[in-house]
C-alpha cells in the first residue's frame, strides 16, 4: 500500500561525485551473479507480509543471506536507497547505503555491508502512515517460528525496541506478539538513486568481486528490472532518535 515514487530530495553522490559511464543499459546488461544467487533466484515469487518474507527465507534455508532473498523478491522492484546512519540499522558508507525494497504491502530494508548487514528489517503497511516491524537475523540457517522477526524486537509484553523511536506504538489486535507504530522515510539530503547504484553495479562487474557486498548488488541488479521507489506523501520524515 503507498509504496511508490518519492525518491525526491537532494541526490547523495556515490562515488565521490563523479559520474562514471554505465555502457550497458538495464534491460541488457552483462549478469554476473553467482550461481549460488542464480538458484536462490529461482524460487522467485510475490512477498506480501512478513508471513511471507518468513515462508520464503524457511524455504531457502539453511543457505538464507541476504543476497539469497533478495535475488527471490519479485521484479520490477522499487527502491529506495540512503546513507542515513541514524537507525538500528545503518548504512554501510557510500559503497553500501541502506535499501528500502518497496513492496506493494511491504517494505523489506537492507545493507549490502557493514553492521546493517546482519539484519532484514520489516514493515508491513497498515494504513497509509503505519507499519507492523520486525526483524530477522542473517543468515538464516534454521527455520523461523512465525512470530520470530516479532520475538527478535519484543522488549517484554507491552513494547518493542522500535517503539524508542516509532510512536503510537500497539499491540497488533490479531497477530500474535506483532506491535505497530509509525512509519518514517528517510531524511532530504541522505537519498541514493537507482541510476547511482547501477554505477556501484558497474563497479561489482567489472571487478568480479565475489564479496558479500557486490553478492548483495547482483541479487538486486542481476534478476530484472529496478526502479526509483518512494514512500508516500503522508509518511513523516525521520529526525532521529
Amino acid at each position: 500500500m503507498h509504496a511508490r515514487a518519492y525518491a525526491d530530495g537532494p541526490r547523495a553522490r556515490v562515488l565521490g561525485g563523479v559520474r562514471r559511464i554505465v555502457e550497458r543499459g538495464r534491460s541488457g546488461r552483462r549478469a554476473s551473479a553467482s550461481e549460488a544467487l542464480r538458484q536462490c533466484a529461482a524460487s522467485k515469487g510475490e512477498v506480501g507480509s512478513i508471513a511471507d518474507a518468513v515462508a520464503r527465507l524457511n524455504a531457502l534455508a539453511p543457505n538464507a543471506d541476504g543476497p539469497c532473498f533478495v535475488a527471490t523478491l519479485p521484479r520490477p522492484l522499487a527502491v529506495v536507497a540512503t546513507l542515513g546512519v541514524s537507525s538500528a540499522q545503518p548504512a554501510g558508507g557510500r559503497s553500501a547505503p541502506r535499501l528500502f525494497l518497496m513492496l506493494p504491502n511491504l517494505v523489506i530494508s537492507v545493507v549490502p555491508e557493514g553492521e546493517g548487514s546482519k539484519l532484514l528489517e520489516f514493515g508491513e503497511w497498515i494504513g497509509t502512515t503505519r507499519t507492523i516491524k520486525g526483524e530477522v537475523a542473517l543468515p538464516v540457517t534454521a527455520q523461523l517460528a512465525a512470530d520470530a522477526p516479532f520475538l527478535r524486537v519484543s522488549r517484554g509484553t507491552d513494547r518493542t525496541t522500535c517503539g524508542t523511536c516509532h510512536r503510537q506504538e500497539e499491540r497488533h489486535p490479531t497477530i500474535p506478539n506483532a506491535f505497530l507504530s509509525v512509519a518514517f522515510k528517510p531524511a532530504p539530503g541522505t537519498f541514493v538513486t537507482v541510476t547511482d547504484l547501477e554505477e556501484l553495479h558497474t563497479l561489482c562487474t567489472n571487478a568480479d568481486d565475489p564479496g558479500p557486498r557486490c553478492a548483495m548488488i547482483h541479487a538486486l541488479f542481476d534478476f530484472g528490472a529496478i526502479t526509483d521507489g518512494s514512500f508516500s506523501p503522508a509518511v513523516e520524515t525521520f529526525q532521529g532518535p
